[in-house]
């Protein structure tokens, strides 16, 4: 996707390709201040501008091949209302769900922003988003084919481009260029081989060695001395136990190799199934492939974010394969199949977190007695 001209505070927040806009295969980009629509069957054609304050609803849904779709209502300058059907076409083994989601979101925030300012303002599109014919392409008369030049770049530019600068001048600048990166590189090899010689070169500390250890906390057994009272002289003792929960803070666990212990920190996905399968699974638009059999552990990279996992068998079995993702430990969410060639979906927002609660249980122990006896309190 090429990069188009910006304007003066202006960046981009999403950018995706592969989409298709009412059957017009398109690159859409999204920035703080516009929505900008590009057709890949045209690349002559200059990207058009939506502005937020056009835009009056942005709702999601899927299409009859189940692929994810964000649909936007324009309001245009005649008071009609223009669909803009925008669909995340999937290759297979590919859920773009979580993408879609994302602009949605996006797009009504910054609409809701935009017309809190302005309130509703009629945008204007022209093809190939509305029907009619593309510029250069409804002139049908003879002429010196100046209005066909005029009509194949009629839509605005996003900003005013540059004067084009003289090219003598231009190739003077990069030769000015080159040769201070050179001579920077030079000062600062100079500076390299030749300062040891005359300061003194620090030594380097050891890397600190981190070793797994294992604590083993011992809890001393004292014995009781059991004093034996005849019948008459037999004290009552009433004594009410409650158990205690003691919590003792978890020891810092330190592993070697995050391969031998893959359930304690980061974000893991666990495939369970004694025969073969095959696997799609990351954050939105970063999604890994696989293919393997029996247990495994694959780690996703990922923190805060929406993951996605699709596993399949391979087979017409009939054993059980469950799937599972894990956070810090945790199982975010599990699924399993039985049927051949079954198919496990998950989709796990990180950015959800639970507080866990502690109780904490007191006990109360009374003695009653009107005899001497030992009692030694752990």
């Amino acid at each position: 996707m090429g990069s188009p001209y910006l304007n003066t505070n202006e960046s981009i927040l999403l950018s995706t390709h592969n989409v298709v806009i009412n059957t017009i295969p398109a690159e859409v980009i999204l920035t703080n201040q516009r929505l900008m629509l590009m057709d890949s069957s045209h690349p002559r054609l200059l990207p058009q501008d939506v502005l937020f304050s056009a835009i009056e609803t942005v709702t999601i849904g899927d299409n009859s091949d189940m692929e994810p779709v964000l649909s936007l209502s324009i309001v245009m300058k005649d008071e009609t209302r223009h669909m803009l059907g925008i669909t995340f076409t999937q290759p297979p083994k590919t859920r773009r769900t979580g993408e879609r989601d994302e602009w949605a979101t996006k797009l009504k925030e910054a609409s809701v922003a935009a017309q809190q300012e302005t309130g509703l303002v009629p945008a204007e599109l022209l093809p190939p988003w509305v029907p009619g014919p593309l510029p250069g392409e409804d002139s049908g008369e003879e002429g010196d084919g100046k209005n066909s030049q005029d009509e194949q770049f009629r839509y605005a530019p996003l900003s005013p481009r540059m004067p084009r600068k003289d090219p003598k001048k231009s190739r003077r600048g990069v030769l000015l260029a080159v040769l201070a990166v050179i001579l920077i590189i030079a000062l600062a090899a100079g500076v390299y081989f030749l300062a040891p010689q005359f300061s003194g070169t620090p030594a380097t500390p050891p890397s600190p060695t981190v070793i797994a250890t294992t604590v083993a906390t011992t809890v001393p057994t004292t014995a009781v001395p059991v004093t034996t009272i005849p019948t008459s002289m037999e004290p009552t003792v009433v004594v009410t136990t409650t158990p205690v929960a003691t919590i003792i803070p978890p020891t810092p666990l330190v592993t070697a190799t995050m391969e031998s212990d893959p359930t304690k920190s980061g974000v893991w996905i666990h495939i369970g199934y004694s025969g073969n399968y095959t696997a799609s699974f990351g954050t939105s638009g970063r999604l890994k492939e696989i293919a393997g059999s029996g247990e495994q552990f694959f780690q996703i990279p990922a923190k805060n974010q929406i993951v996605e996992a699709t596993v399949q068998k391979a087979d017409d079995a009939g054993s059980v394969m469950t799937v599972a993702i894990l956070n810090n430990g945790l199982v975010a969410e599990t699924g399993s199949t039985s049927s051949p060639h079954g198919t496990v979906e998950l989709h796990v927002d990180l950015r959800e977190t639970a507080t866990p609660t502690v109780t904490t249980t007191t006990i109360h122990v009374t003695y009653a007695t009107n005899a001497t006896a030992n009692v030694t309190t752990l």
